[in-house]
């Protein structure tokens, strides 16, 4: 198991940061969630506030999903991204099938 380590912030407005589609924070707040060795995730959020307001999310761990943003709203006042990460564990005995051929 590794520790995801996470916190957001945003000016003003609502900001849902997800992690394969489950949400695990809103708005400006602190994260420490155990998640599972061995597997791919993606992390995705969603944005809606004060056009130029700004917000930013930071994963400072695992070490693989390591990110860093700041960005400001645009005339719509909403903003979506995301992004992918893998953490394997080399030292576990049930690696996934095509790390035993790469």
């Amino acid at each position: 198991m590794a520790k995801l380590v996470a916190s957001t912030f945003i000016g003003s407005g609502s900001l849902w940061l997800y992690l394969d589609n489950e949400l695990v924070m809103q708005n400006s707040d602190t994260l420490t969630l155990e998640i599972e060795d061995n597997a791919e995730y993606i992390v995705h959020w969603f944005v809606k506030g004060v056009p130029g307001s700004s917000y930013s999310i930071t994963i400072s761990s695992p070490r693989e999903a390591q990110y860093q943003m700041t960005r400001g709203l645009g005339r719509s006042g909403k903003g979506f991204d995301s992004f992918h990460f893998k953490l394997w564990n080399l030292n576990t005995k049930n690696l996934p099938k095509q790390l035993a051929y790469d």
